[in-house]
């Protein structure tokens, strides 16, 4: 039962795995069969969730549909549990980073999701994203989007706490539509059995796109005045990052043009103090580098943070997009 390559605590756990992956199937069944009821908000819902722990691409995936929705008359809001909210703080750092990009955008961040959505239906928000609300099924969705990594799908194949995923690989069948995300790291080959065997999962006639995170501009802050990405080239950088996938962060820099001479790597959500983002630019100016961090980071640097630039980045479909009638519009 256990694999190679893995560290000998998660081979230990293995058996809690198992337990972990028929609690969270037995759930499932009490709702697909109607004994657990979700309840309904006057607003379509759609939900942006993955089968793993980890960044799949959630937060691009919720920015992207907020601005189609809103391009075809609707008002959307944004509700999500906001983990990770600094004490006294209305969002988190994703909410915040949704909010400097979509100032329009009503967002509710709370750990009761019904409350939330209601409170969203309030305001006259009548389409309600549900941020990381696969698993979250007390409250109705019209649609599930489930976004699955190109390279590591299933993680480890293992439910938690001995492997990555949240459920077992089979509830890809509640999806009504399956994105592909960072699929420039995998090959086409790569990429054809990926979605084979997403289909098998989900179901033949679920629709499944395949997407990317392609970096658009750069930030100067704390101005926020726009650069254009060939600035980047021949760029002495230093990157400051608290993301799930730092090594990520210094590809795209890097097949930008930028020349890394440095890193400050931080936890997954970490909240810098003035101090760390002090020692960063001091160390990039030592360097005569750039202190570059993305825009996710940059929503969490706090009140008077040196200057830097911050990376943005936006989802971009390779073979066609959702229609508006697939996302309810």
């Amino acid at each position: 039962m256990t694999r190679a390559g893995e560290s000998p605590l998660r081979q230990a756990l293995w058996p809690l795995g198992l337990a972990w992956c028929a609690v969270s199937a037995a759930r499932n069944a009490l709702y697909d069969r109607r004994l657990l009821r979700a309840r309904k908000i006057a607003a379509t819902v759609v939900s942006v969730g993955n089968l793993t722990v980890g960044g799949t691409g959630k937060t691009p995936t919720v920015a992207w549909l907020c601005e189609v929705a809103k391009r075809h008359g609707k008002r959307p809001g944004v509700l999500a549990r906001g983990y990770g909210r600094a004490p006294g703080a209305k969002l988190n750092d994703e909410g915040a980073m949704l909010q400097r990009r979509l100032p329009w955008l009503i967002q509710e961040q709370t750990p009761d999701r019904v409350a939330g959505g209601e409170r969203l239906a309030a305001l006259r928000a009548n389409y309600v994203v549900l941020d990381d609300g696969f698993q979250h099924r007390r409250l109705h969705r019209d649609l599930d989007i489930v976004c699955v990594d190109a390279l590591r799908p299933f993680g480890n194949g293992m439910c938690l706490p001995a492997g990555d995923l949240r459920e077992g690989r089979f509830g890809l069948r509640r999806a009504g539509m399956v994105f592909v995300t960072r699929c420039g790291a995998a090959s086409p080959a790569e990429l054809v059995a990926r979605v084979a065997r997403l289909r098998d999962l989900a179901g033949k006639d679920k629709p499944v796109f395949l997407n990317d995170h392609q970096p658009i501009d750069l930030v100067a802050m704390p101005e926020g005045m726009a650069l254009p990405l060939r600035d980047l080239r021949g760029r002495r950088c230093l990157l400051l990052s608290g993301i799930a996938r730092p090594a990520s962060f210094r590809a795209t820099v890097e097949a930008l043009g930028g020349v890394v001479v440095g890193e400050s790597r931080h936890r997954d959500h970490h909240r810098f103090t003035v101090d760390e983002v002090a020692a960063a630019a001091r160390a990039a100016d030592a360097a005569d580098a750039w202190l570059l961090t993305t825009e996710k980071d940059d929503a969490r640097m706090p009140a008077g943070a040196p200057p830097r630039y911050a990376l943005r980045i936006a989802l971009q479909f390779l073979d066609g997009e959702p229609s508006p009638a697939e996302l309810l519009l």
